[in-house]
């Protein structure tokens, strides 16, 4: 992947790890997958995040969070993306490129303002949109997002609409018959 690099700031201390480019490229590349493979505490949460802050800012076709979708394997997971992704919306209003922020590798409306060739108040406009939505997106578990589906689409999926989510013997004996009769009827 190529950047175009003219008039974009430092990112932050992000430039001092060995991989800094490969992290900017998925966070800022929106055009093809990106599949991010690394192990407990690299920090994939954070790139997360900046991803989907990226997403929101980016010019053109910025992205509208409730438009978003972000998967997580457990609700704590779940809830620390949504609460980082609060917390780094809320900085970014606060930080109009102070010092401070920078040495805490986060980045500020200047940075992006400068990369997507917008006004700092349409950055700040689209952040205020974020935080309005941010209840109302979709920074789920895969279980929770699947129930959410199947309560939208009860009878396409065939499922009673009021079910619980189930786990363990119960799931593997639903999904058994379900296979079973799809089976039977292909």
């Amino acid at each position: 992947f190529g950047r175009d690099e003219s008039n974009v700031p430092p990112m932050s201390n992000l430039q001092l790890l060995p991989d800094a480019d490969a992290r900017l490229t998925a966070e800022t590349t929106f055009d093809c997958n990106v599949v991010v493979l690394a192990g407990a505490g690299t920090g994939k949460t954070t790139l997360l995040v900046n991803r989907l802050i990226h997403a929101l800012l980016r010019e053109p076709h910025p992205l509208r969070l409730s438009d978003m979708l972000a998967l997580t394997f457990t609700n704590k997971a779940a809830n620390e993306m949504k609460a980082r992704l609060r917390d780094r919306l809320h900085g970014l209003l606060d930080c109009e490129a102070d010092v401070q922020s920078r040495e805490g590798g986060s980045q500020c409306l200047e940075e992006f303002r400068l990369r997507y060739h917008v006004s700092t108040a349409h950055v700040r406009e689209k952040i205020h949109v974020a935080l309005s939505d941010l209840e109302k997106s979709q920074i789920a578990t895969l279980h929770s997002f699947a129930a959410h589906i199947l309560r939208l689409y009860p009878l396409e999926a065939r499922v009673d609409p009021h079910f619980h989510e189930h786990e363990g013997t119960q799931f593997l004996r639903i999904f058994q018959d379900a296979w079973d009769a799809w089976l039977e009827q292909e």
